[in-house]
């Protein structure tokens, strides 16, 4: 018999020990799986942290907001209070103003009133003087008339008549 003949040693397998097709297909889908799980596991976490980070960024801003508005506040309330006092200092020079202009007015009005009485009485004194010369005058008429009357009678005490 010839060499090509004789049966010798059976092939050797080459798959042996390897995985076949659809193991190896199993394995992948399983493996994919599992990439699949931690990516979506790892996207979850990453989006909580991003969440997590803006929403320590929006109260960060709301705290620098408020602490702005509160200075922002008191600086209103001091420019008020300024405001208040120049207001009060401006009533005081007014109200001082016109209690001196009163004063001034009441001054006036006295001396006016003072000047006024003063007139006044001379003017009755000039006019009870007037009556007085009148009433004489009227008087020394009628003595006069009197007189005159007199005159012409005879007198009771002309001796020599």
């Amino acid at each position: 018999m010839s060499a090509a003949a004789i049966p010798g040693m059976p092939p050797q397998q080459l798959t042996a020990g390897m995985p076949d097709p659809a193991t190896i297909q199993k394995q992948k889908d399983s493996y994919m799986k599992m990439l699949d799980e931690q990516s979506k596991q790892g996207q979850t976490v990453l989006d909580a942290q991003v969440m997590h980070q803006k929403e320590y960024l929006k109260n960060q801003a709301e705290q620098q907001k408020k602490q702005f508005i509160m200075q922002i506040d008191m600086e209103v309330k001091q420019q008020e209070m300024a405001l208040d006092q120049q207001r009060m200092e401006q009533m005081m020079a007014l109200t001082q103003q016109a209690q001196q202009q009163k004063a001034a007015l009441e001054q006036q009005s006295m001396q006016l009133t003072m000047e006024y009485q003063q007139k006044k009485a001379e003017e009755e004194m000039q006019k009870q003087q007037y009556e007085m010369e009148r009433k004489q005058q009227e008087m020394q008429s009628k003595m006069a008339a009197e007189m005159a009357k007199f005159g012409n009678q005879p007198s009771l005490f002309n001796v020599g008549a």
